[in-house]
Parts: structure tokens; C-alpha cells; sequence
């Protein structure tokens, strides 16, 4: 997608919120004119009323029909009157053009940015182990705000800078047209300076927005794996780190500052010259009664909001490469392909027995080192299959072909026969419910954790399956019981309580596929025990895939494999494959007695 084919994509976000832009254009008709104005009372104050001058033409007309204008003293009110009301007008519409741009402007942001946050949710569990969070949060949060500036910088500041330009123009020629002319010179050079400096503010902006991303991960991985920091006393260690990635920071700003002042003090020189050429051919036109002081006031008050209004609207290429950093971050998300995705016209899945085949499946992270081989492997409705094999064998790949986690290279996952490519993912992961080693809970109640995957279910529902995952009575021993808000992550409560009540929210979905990645790992006897009991009711009737290290918790499966190196070495029962003497047998021996032979394991 070319740069341009970007900025309308960003652009489209703004187009349902048409009639808050259109308000935004009024009121800043509305503020223009009024502030174009503001001069014209100077004019008459220094002219007419002090100067002596009489009033003529439009002016004497509308003295002639104001009381008292015609007198010093009333004049003076007059235009003090003037003065004020101009400047209440132009301030009202500046309010309202404020508050609009806030309401309308934050909306387009956050359209944009829960369709960030939409696409980053959808990216595979490869890409989030891959990518720092805080990184995605950075994009989220901050990086979004590029659509307010380019909405501001494409559409409004340029169209608001030649509107007001050319309304300046016309005014200022009507007063003097050889000085308007040369104030209108500087233009080009203004033009030329932002032009050369726009691609290095992009390329500084970018470095910038990358170092806080950096930092911002770093925060966010420390304090998540705080009790690991503590536990090996890295305290000093992480704080340098920050230290270096502030540096870096602080760098960044440097060369940004640098040439945002490069910048400002090109298209500075370029306006300060300007202004010092008008000055002097004012001055003699003063001199030579050509111009009078009023009008040579009024004159320089106008070429002030001219140069402003030029170098706003120079200085738009200058803004978009400033912002391109963020555009550039944001659209990384937006336009980056789905590994895992719906095909089109992919149907739901309505009902779901439970018969899963994975048919001669190879898959990997990278390419041309598979993590499974040719492994085949079948599960009827109602079946237990228990995996085990080594760490790093393949065993939480092998089961996450099951809710596409992961896409095979080659082979099928088929799921009462029908492809899972070819159903619809969200209907698909409706129908599985996942326990995982590390039962994640979220900073919320208890009864909003195990209900999850069931928002809908009532508090009897998700009592029960409280009971049915023998976390009942923890939970009413809490001090709000199922209203009890957990720390973050549930670190509040032991490794058994999270795992618990993560058997609970699979309870409560209630799907007829259930996946189980280590489930009793790391836990003492008694608390393993208990999860055993919970998950023998939890089974019942549900086609299961559980990967274990510790054998207890598949003794009872319907049969088992034994994953090494990718490939599945041996199957059956627990029984057989004792009695068979192979890599399960070795393994059984491990945890409960001498091996009576060594294998290659």
C-alpha cells in the first residue's frame, strides 16, 4: 500500500463523523472572519479618533448612524464596543470549534484505535511471544494519535490556512498592493525550508517514537516478572537498563529538537527578512503620506497572521512526516496479513461431536525447521488423549492445530470431518475449551474469571461449576466471595486456587472439546489430587486432549502418545505401554522407580 493509498485509509475513520466536521468548518469561518477584524479599530483609533482624520467613505457611513460617533468621546466607545464584541465573537466560535474538535477528533481516534486493538487481539500466539506488549500497547495508546494530526494537517489546516490567506490577500491589496506583493514573496523560500527538513523530521520522529516503545516494554516485562526481579536481586540491574533505554531517549529527543529548531530557524529567517523589507517600504510610504499610520498598523497586523497562516500551511509537509512515524507503526498493524484467518464464505459451526483427527500434519514456527513431522493422531467423541514426551518435543504445538492456534504446513486438522480451515474460527473456539499450565486470571471478581468464556451464565451457573471444580468452598471463605476482585494475574492466590478456578471456566463453557496443557504440574499431592477429582467430572462425556509430564494425571486416558522429536513414537494404553518396555515405560520408571533400561529419550 503506497504512502498515499495509507492517509486515505487513516482518513476514512472521519467520514461518519461528517456533521461534527462540518460544525468544525463553520466555526472556523466564523472565528476567521471575526478575527480578521480585530485590527480595524486600532485603525480608527489612531486615524480618526487620535490622528485627527475625518471619517470617510463605509466608515462615515456607519458613524453617521451610530449615536454619538460623531463626537471624540463617542467614537472612543464605539470602538472599544467594537473592539470587545469582535473579540467575544471570534473567541465563542474558537470554543465551540475547540470543544468540537475534542469530541469529534478523540472519536476518530478511538475508532482507530479499538480496530488496532481488534487486529492485534486476532494476530497469532507466534506473533505475541515474538512481540513485547508493550510495544502493541504503545501502538495502541499513543501511536492512534496520528490520525487526529493528520486529519488536522491534510484537511483542516490546509483548507483553514488558504481560506484565511486569501481573505488576508484580498484585504491587504485593497490597503497596498506593491506591499502585499512583496509580503507574499517569502512564500516560496517558507516552502523550499519545510521541504527539505520534512524527510528528517520523519526519520528522527521515527527513532523517537521506537525508544519510547522500547521503554514502555521494558516497564511493562519488569514489573510482570517482578517476583523474578526480586527473587535474584536484579533490582540495580533492570534500573540501568532503564537508565540506558532513557539515554537512548533522551538522544532521540535531542535530534529531534535539533532539527525541529533547524527547521524553525530556517523558516524563521526566511518570515523575520520578510518583515523587515515590508517594514522599511511601509515606513517610507508612511513618510511620503502615501499610507497612514493607522492603515500601516492595520497592514502589519494582517501580515502577522499572513506569515503565520503560510508558514502553517508550509508547514503542513513538515507535520505529516513528523506523524508518518506513528502512521507508519499503526499501519504495520492494519495491513499486516491474519496467519490465522476465516476464508471466505467459511460457515459456523453449529454442532460439534467431537471426532478430531490430526491426518499426517507437519507445522513450525520458522521456516524449513518443522516443530511435528508426519504425525498422525485420532480422538473419538467421548475419548481421552493423553501426550507426553520431553520438554520441547512438540506436545502444546501439536494440540494447538485443535483451536488453530498454529496452521499446518502440510496435512489436515479435521474436526467431525470437516477441515478447520474451513469453518468459521470464532464459532470453531466456541465449541473448545482450553486449560492452560499458567491459568491466567484477570483483575477482576471471581465470578467474572470463571465466567469468562460465558458472560451470559448466572451466578448459579457459575457456582456450580465452582462445585464441579471442588473451588466452592475457597471462593465463600473469601471476603466477598465470588465478588472477591483477584490481584493482577490472580497472583493473590496459590498456583492450585488460579488452576482451580480455570477448571471452573471450562466447566461453565461447557464445550464438547476440552484441551489440558499441563494442568497439574508444579502442584503438591493433595491440590493435585483435587484437580484430578475435578477433572474426571470434567471429561465425562467430552473428547480431551491432556499433555502431562507427571503420568498420574493419564493413567486413566482412552490411549496414549508419546511425542519425540517431533513424531509420535509410541501409542496405547498406560497398561500396554508399560508392558511394551519402551519410551513410556522409561519415563514411567523415572517418576516412580528405577528404569529397568536406558532409552533415547
Amino acid at each position: 500500500m503506497t504512502g498515499l493509498q495509507r492517509y486515505r485509509r487513516l482518513l476514512a475513520y472521519a467520514a461518519p463523523y461528517w456533521r461534527g466536521w462540518l460544525l468544525i468548518v463553520v466555526a472556523t469561518v466564523l472565528s476567521t472572519v471575526f478575527s480578521l477584524l480585530e485590527p480595524w479599530p486600532v485603525q480608527v483609533l489612531v486615524d480618526t479618533i487620535l490622528g485627527g482624520q475625518p471619517a470617510r467613505g463605509r466608515l462615515a457611513a456607519i458613524a453617521s448612524v451610530l449615536p454619538g460617533a460623531l463626537t471624540a468621546q463617542g467614537a472612543l466607545l464605539w470602538v472599544a464596543g467594537a473592539g470587545i464584541l469582535v473579540f467575544l465573537v471570534s473567541n465563542a466560535a474558537g470554543v465551540v470549534l475547540s470543544m468540537t474538535w475534542t469530541a469529534v477528533g478523540r472519536r476518530t481516534v478511538y475508532a482507530l484505535s479499538r480496530d488496532v486493538f481488534a487486529k492485534l487481539q486476532r494476530r497469532s500466539l507466534l506473533f505475541h511471544t515474538r512481540t513485547p506488549v508493550g510495544d502493541s500497547i504503545t501502538r495502541v495508546a499513543n501511536d492512534a494519535w496520528c490520525l487526529y494530526t493528520i486529519v488536522d494537517a491534510l484537511l483542516f489546516a490546509p483548507g483553514h490556512a488558504l481560506f484565511t490567506i486569501g481573505a488576508i490577500v484580498v484585504v491587504m491589496a485593497r490597503l497596498d498592493a506593491g506591499l502585499t506583493g512583496l509580503s507574499l514573496a517569502v512564500a516560496p523560500l517558507m516552502a523550499v525550508s519545510a521541504w527539505l527538513f520534512g524527510r528528517r523530521i520523519r526519520l528522527v520522529a521515527r527513532a523517537h517514537r521506537d525508544i519510547e516503545s522500547r521503554i514502555q516494554s521494558h516497564v511493562q516485562q519488569t514489573l510482570a516478572g517482578i517476583p523474578v526481579v526480586q527473587a535474584f536481586a536484579r533490582e540495580d540491574v533492570e534500573h540501568e537498563r532503564f537508565k540506558e533505554f532513557a539515554d537512548a531517549a533522551i538522544r532521540a529527543h535531542q535530534r529531534r529538537a535539533f532539527v525541529g529548531g533547524l527547521y524553525g530557524l530556517g523558516s524563521g529567517l526566511v518570515t523575520t527578512l520578510g518583515t523587515g523589507l515590508v517594514l522599511w517600504f511601509a515606513a517610507v510610504r508612511v513618510l511620503d503620506g502615501r499610507l497612514t499610520v493607522g492603515v500601516t498598523i492595520v497592514f502589519l497586523a494582517y501580515l502577522a497572521k499572513l506569515q503565520g497562516q503560510l508558514a502553517a500551511f508550509t508547514g503542513v509537509y513538515a507535520t505529516i512526516q513528523s506523524a508518518g512515524a506513528s502512521v507508519d507503526r499503526v499501519m504495520d498493524v492494519l495491513e499486516a496479513p491474519e496467519a490465522i484467518g476465516d476464508r471466505a464464505g467459511a460457515p459456523d459451526v453449529r454442532h460439534i461431536a467431537g471426532h478430531v483427527l490430526i491426518d499426517d500434519v507437519t507445522v513450525g514456527y520458522e521456516e524449513n525447521r518443522p516443530v511435528l513431522q508426519r504425525v498422525s493422531l485420532e480422538a473419538r467423541p467421548g475419548e481421552t488423549i493423553a501426550i507426553v514426551g520431553p520438554t520441547g518435543v512438540g506436545k502444546s504445538t501439536l494440540v494447538s492445530l485443535i483451536p488453530r492456534f498454529v496452521d499446518p504446513w502440510s496435512g489436515r486438522v479435521l474436526i467431525d470431518g470437516a477441515d478447520v480451515r474451513d469453518v468459521q474460527l470464532r464459532s470453531l473456539r466456541d465449541h473448545i475449551a482450553v486449560v492452560l499450565q499458567e491459568a491466567f486470571l484477570f483483575p477482576t471478581s471471581v465470578a467474572e474469571n470463571i465466567g469468562y468464556g460465558r458472560p451470559d451464565a448466572s451466578r448459579d451457573e457459575i457456582e456450580a461449576a465452582a462445585r464441579a471444580a471442588n473451588v466452592h468452598e475457597f471462593i465463600a471463605a473469601l471476603p466477598k466471595g465470588y465478588d472477591t476482585i483477584v490481584g493482577e494475574r490472580g497472583m493473590t492466590l496459590s498456583g492450585g486456587e488460579r488452576q482451580r478456578l480455570a477448571i471452573a471456566r471450562a466447566f461453565l463453557k461447557n464445550a464438547p472439546i476440552l484441551v489440558l496443557d499441563e494442568p497439574t504440574s508444579a502442584l503438591d499431592a493433595a491440590t493435585e489430587q483435587s484437580i484430578l477429582d475435578a477433572m474426571d467430572r470434567l471429561t465425562l462425556g467430552r473428547t480431551t486432549f491432556i499433555i502431562a509430564h507427571r503420568l498420574s494425571t493419564v493413567r486413566r486416558a482412552s490411549a496414549i502418545a508419546v511425542l519425540i522429536d517431533g513424531r509420535i513414537v509410541e501409542r496405547g494404553t498406560h497398561d500396554e505401554l508399560v508392558a511394551r518396555g519402551g519410551v513410556y515405560e522409561h519415563l514411567h520408571h523415572l517418576q516412580y522407580g528405577e528404569a529397568s533400561s536406558p532409552a533415547a529419550v
